[in-house]
């Protein structure tokens, strides 16, 4: 797909999907795809957290549903007291530029991990068809359940709390 397209088309489909909020359980865990990819801090951040329950959650600065959602992550971190890892990833390949999520992220006094997906391989890997969508991926490193759409707080806290 031409890349000036790609904001376009996942635009669209989250607006589809924000309609159609999608969850599914897997009947049967599978091992979640193993990724190492940078952080906006800089830091190399290893997908999945070994040994932890881990939030794996995919969005973009321009994404409506995002801007929502994402308020709700920080809030969900900054009371967390729990064994579950919160991890964003930022579509960097759909965005203008790395200052401009920076940007973003600073405005919003958003303090929780953000991992780049620089050139679309997470993306490809966990094959992401819109955004805003998320993992949970248990201790073992399996993907136990997906949500395509936006979530809201008390979706997460379930989560972070079982």
């Amino acid at each position: 797909m031409n890349r000036k397209y790609l904001p376009a088309s996942l635009l669209m489909m989250t607006l589809l999907l924000f309609l159609m909020n999608i969850e599914a359980e897997a009947k049967e865990p599978v091992m979640a795809p193993r990724i190492e990819a940078p952080t906006l801090t800089g830091e190399t951040q290893v997908i999945p957290v070994k040994g932890k329950r881990t939030i794996l959650h995919f969005w973009t600065t321009w994404c409506p549903s995002c801007k929502m959602e994402l308020p709700a992550f920080e809030q969900i971190v900054k009371e967390n007291q729990s064994d579950v890892d919160i991890l964003t990833v930022n579509l960097l390949g759909a965005e203008q530029s790395k200052h401009a999520v920076a940007q973003f992220v600073k405005d919003r006094k958003f303090t929780f991990p953000i991992v780049l997906d620089e050139h679309g391989e997470m993306m490809k890997k966990y094959q992401i068809m819109t955004i805003p969508t998320t993992f949970f991926i248990n201790e073992k490193g399996e993907v136990v359940k997906n949500h395509v759409g936006p979530l809201t707080k008390k979706q997460i806290k379930e989560w972070t709390n079982s």
